[in-house]
C-alpha cells in the first residue's frame, strides 16, 4: 500500500487513539464477551490466543455476518445482555456505551463478570463531540456534535436520553463512569491516557475489574 493510499484509508480520529491500549489481552481459556463486535477482529484475536470469545451486536446485518464467519455471536443490546450472571472471565467494549443508556449498560457489564474478571473498555469523551461541533466542515456532522452535547447534558440532569434522533449519543466522563463502577461492584484498575481536543478527552480508555 502506498503512503497516499494509506492516508486515504486512515481514520480522521487516529491521532486521538491510544494506540498502545490492548483490548484483547486475556489468558488462554478465558471466556470473554465482545460487546458490539463489529467486524469480529477482536474476537479473532481472542480465538488465536486460545480464549473462548462470544459476541453481541445490535446491528442484525453484522450479527448475521459474524455467524456466517463461524463466530459465536448473537443480536442483542448492551443494556440487556443474554449472558448468565457472573459467568465471564473478561469483557471488551469499544465505543459502544455512547450509544446506550450508559448507566444500564455498565450495570449489565458488572452483572455478567465473575469476581476478579477484567473488562477493557473505550468510551467517547467530551472532546469527541466538541471536535465535530467546532471543526467539521459538514454541517450535518456539526449538528451531530451539538445534539450529542445537548443529550449528554439532559442525561446527566435527568438520567434519561432525549427521544429519537436527538438522543442517539451520550458522551462519557471519567467521574460519572467511576460513580457507576462504585454502585455496581466494579473498580477502576487503570485509566489509559490519550490525546485531547480543546482540553477534553476525545476517547476514554478504562481497565476495570469486578470486585
Amino acid at each position: 500500500m502506498t503512503s497516499s493510499t494509506a492516508s486515504a484509508h486512515a481514520s480522521p480520529w487516529q491521532d486521538y487513539f491510544a494506540v498502545d491500549f490492548v483490548f484483547a489481552d486475556f489468558p488462554p481459556g478465558a471466556r470473554v464477551l465482545d460487546i458490539g463486535f463489529g467486524g469480529g477482529g477482536q474476537m479473532r484475536k481472542l480465538q488465536a490466543m486460545g480464549c473462548r470469545p462470544v459476541g453481541i451486536e445490535y446491528d442484525h446485518r453484522l450479527a448475521s455476518q459474524g455467524r456466517a464467519q463461524g463466530l459465536a455471536v448473537c443480536r442483542a443490546q448492551a443494556e440487556q445482555l443474554p449472558i448468565a450472571t457472573a459467568s465471564l472471565d473478561g469483557l471488551i467494549c469499544k465505543v459502544v456505551i455512547p450509544y446506550t443508556d450508559e448507566a444500564a449498560a455498565v450495570a449489565e457489564m458488572a452483572r455478567v463478570l465473575r469476581p476478579g474478571a477484567v473488562a477493557r473498555i473505550s468510551y467517547h469523551g467530551l472532546g469527541y463531540s466538541l471536535r465535530y461541533l467546532l471543526t467539521d466542515p459538514d454541517w450535518k456532522r456539526r449538528l451531530y456534535g451539538a445534539r450529542a452535547l445537548l443529550n449528554t447534558a439532559v442525561y446527566r440532569l435527568t438520567g434519561r436520553r432525549l427521544p429519537g434522533f436527538w438522543g442517539d449519543t451520550v458522551n462519557q466522563s471519567s467521574r460519572r463512569l467511576q460513580q457507576y463502577y462504585q454502585r455496581t461492584g466494579l473498580e477502576l484498575v487503570a485509566e489509559h491516557p490519550s490525546p485531547q481536543f480543546a482540553g477534553a478527552p476525545v476517547f476514554i480508555y478504562h481497565t476495570i475489574r469486578r470486585k
